[in-house]
């Protein structure tokens, strides 16, 4: 039975999805395997610098983040054809057997080739589950709890990526390596076990008919192709300028630049947290379009005056809005797309929209990697700031996305 008060479910909102049993068990098991991947995440570079140097690093990072990008369109055209449920569970189970064949893989008869091929595999699976997870939602929830389910859901992912680090440093003290990949394999065996468990509240939908496919729908809704592209150019120009441009500028301006960048960090988690709770809320809010135009706005703002601000509680402050807006935007935008589509192909449209985002991300720290060699990282803010303000024009001169 749930334990939220009927008067909290007298309209729906942050605790209405709670009442469902099954959008509990799937947020209880993701949390869990979101933080065995949060330790993983902090384990493997030292599990690479072991066993190679910082060049055999960033060819795993990289072999990861193209797995997923590989994974993301299989695992929506998986969803859509078999379940939602199906794929996330298979997925899981195959992330659980990968890391066991990491254990071996990182002892004395392993080495760099069997770690990568494992990598690979990961990212892959990764790829396959995240668009069915978000595929999986409506079934589980009424279309007004979405916004809500959204919400809580990510929010309770951020709480678990915020203490993944501290969790996995911890590990990684305490631990053996094989341990700690060990327990991440728990974790995603104690989901699967919670999959296994959910039961949707709705019936899987009949294939597309021919012609009604995805291609016909993003070719007629211009809705879908803006939050796209949208999308993707906000992680062009934002977020990876916090994984480039910020450790670079705080190193530079800070005598303990790396006790800053992680302050900085908390300041905008703690913001993105305030801010996917926040989403659930004024999803209610009458033309959505212009609350989300003017986030960028402020964003872009915010990016583009953060080299001159004084002192250290000055760019905390613009941490926690950054963070803000970015925890409001995710959700709104999620939760567009998720009620704009058609059931039978929301699974390939989760895995488009997945896809442009974490695409987006390495493509990004090229370029602002490149203005920061040339010009500094003050000059990548700039950019920054600029390419968000622009992605806010494109949005406010499309229709579609100021009457969203």
């Amino acid at each position: 039975m749930s334990d939220v008060r009927p008067q909290d479910l007298s309209a729906p909102g942050l605790l209405a999805p709670l009442r469902h049993r099954g959008f509990r068990r799937l947020v209880a098991g993701q949390v869990l395997s979101t933080l065995g991947d949060m330790v993983f995440a902090v384990s493997l570079p030292f599990v690479v610098l072991r066993m190679g140097d910082a060049k055999d690093l960033a060819v795993m990072l990289t072999l990861l983040g193209v797995g997923r990008v590989a994974g993301a369109p299989l695992g929506g055209l998986l969803a859509d054809r078999w379940s939602p449920r199906n794929v996330m569970l298979v997925a899981d189970l195959g992330r659980a057997g990968v890391l066991v064949l990491l254990v071996a893989a990182t002892g004395p008869a392993g080495g760099l080739p069997a770690l990568g091929a494992g990598i690979v595999l990961l990212g892959l699976l990764e790829g396959v589950f995240l668009p069915a997870y978000w595929a999986i939602m409506p079934t589980l929830l009424d279309e007004e709890e979405l916004a809500g389910g959204n919400a809580v859901s990510e929010a309770l992912m951020v709480t678990a990526a915020m203490a993944g680090p501290l969790v996995g440093g911890l590990a990684m003290a305490s631990l053996s390596t094989a341990a700690v990949l060990a327990v991440n394999a728990a974790t995603f065996l104690v989901s699967a076990g919670t999959l296994l468990a959910v039961r949707a509240r709705r019936a899987a939908p009949a294939a597309a008919p021919a012609g009604k496919g995805f291609w016909a729908f993003a070719r007629r809704s211009r809705l879908l192709v803006a939050v796209l592209v949208m999308a993707a150019l906000s992680q062009l120009t934002s977020t990876a300028m916090m994984n480039v441009a910020l450790p670079i500028y705080l190193d530079r301006h800070f005598d303990d630049g790396q006790r800053v960048y992680g302050l900085m960090l908390g300041a905008q988690g703690g913001g993105l947290l305030l801010g996917t709770l926040a989403a659930g809320l004024v999803w209610r809010l009458p033309r959505r379009g212009y609350l989300a135009l003017g986030l960028l706005v402020v964003d872009g703002l915010v990016l583009t005056a953060f080299p001159r601000l004084p002192g250290l509680l000055a760019p905390l402050s613009a941490m926690v809005v950054l963070g803000l807006a970015a925890g409001v935007l995710s959700v709104v935008a999620l939760t567009l797309v998720q009620r704009i589509s058609p059931a039978e192909i929301l699974g390939r449209v989760m895995a488009a929209f997945t896809a442009v985002t974490i695409a987006a991300f390495p493509i990004a720290a090229v370029l602002i990697g490149v203005i920061v060699a040339r010009q500094g990282p003050e000059s990548a803010f700039l950019v920054g700031g600029i390419g968000v303000l622009a992605v806010s024009v494109i949005g406010a001169a499309q229709r579609a996305i100021r009457n969203a």
